[in-house]
């Protein structure tokens, strides 16, 4: 069934996994009327949600975390279809550390002055790191602070399992033993599509939910830092991998298929 207020769709926007393309995709499909989108920057309870749907809203899309979704939507009885996308985990960490490190170039600075203070301190630290040194960069991550274990220690993973506030349940590092609960929130989307194979994920996407959505070649909100981390390097990656293990079995569990009946088959 498309699409509409009585059967709408939250697609949990993870950092850095081609979020934005999605959201361009939806709302070519459903119009700018039916679509809301970085949703975190008004959602605060269940008030302004319903308000967004008695005008007709049919999809929802932000960088908000599940625990939070839930807290908000515990109280109404429309059903909303969630989907979201992954990404390969090595690949997406440094992804995620370059666009921090972004803020950093000076073209970049009004865009560095808007960020919180707690923000502003993370793009400080990395910005003062060589973080092409797989060293300093494994040092920096061995020994991220709170606000950075909540960014970059198993960050796709910790959108399924927090509710992304400033407190110690969501600061903590995230484990293996944190699979089955892992496993439980996963089971709930209707679709988990997989940055690396949207040419196939985004038609089956669009299958499930009753719209088209069709795979372009393009980027979307790609920005970029002007330095690279090289993780073609062995041991740049295994840096990497020590901050997401979590993350790689939930890489390995949503390639295993799409579909929210066998998401763990």
């Amino acid at each position: 069934m498309k699409p509409n207020a009585d059967n709408p769709v939250f697609f949990m926007h993870i950092a850095k996994t081609a979020g934005s393309f999605l959201n361009e995709r939806f709302v070519a499909a459903l119009g700018e009327s039916l679509t809301s989108l970085h949703v975190e920057h008004w959602l605060s309870d269940f008030g302004g949600l319903q308000r967004k749907l008695d005008a007709g809203m049919a999809f929802f899309s932000g960088h908000v975390m599940l625990g939070r979704w839930d807290m908000i939507t515990r109280h109404q009885s429309r059903q909303f279809r969630m989907v979201t996308i992954v990404r390969e985990p090595v690949e997406h960490l440094a992804s995620h550390i370059l666009w921090l490190d972004h803020y950093n170039d000076p073209e970049n600075r009004v865009h560095y002055d808007r960020l919180d203070e707690a923000h502003r301190r993370v793009v400080d630290r990395i910005g003062a790191l060589n973080i092409c040194d797989t060293g300093q960069l494994d040092a920096y991550l061995t020994s991220l602070s709170g606000i950075e274990m909540r960014l970059f220690d198993n960050c796709q993973a910790r959108y399924f399992l927090t509710t992304g506030q400033r407190d110690h349940a969501s600061i903590r590092p995230l484990t293996l033993d944190d699979r089955i609960a892992l496993g439980v929130a996963l089971r709930r989307f209707d679709v988990v599509a997989r940055q690396n194979h949207l040419e196939t994920d985004l038609p089956r996407m669009g299958q499930v939910l009753g719209i088209s959505l069709e795979h372009q070649d393009v980027r979307v909100n790609s920005g970029r830092s002007l330095r690279r981390i090289n993780t073609d390097d062995p041991f740049v990656r295994k840096t990497l991998e020590k901050r997401t293990l979590l993350d790689q079995w939930l890489w390995r569990t949503a390639n295993a298929t799409l579909s929210k009946e066998n998401v763990l088959a």
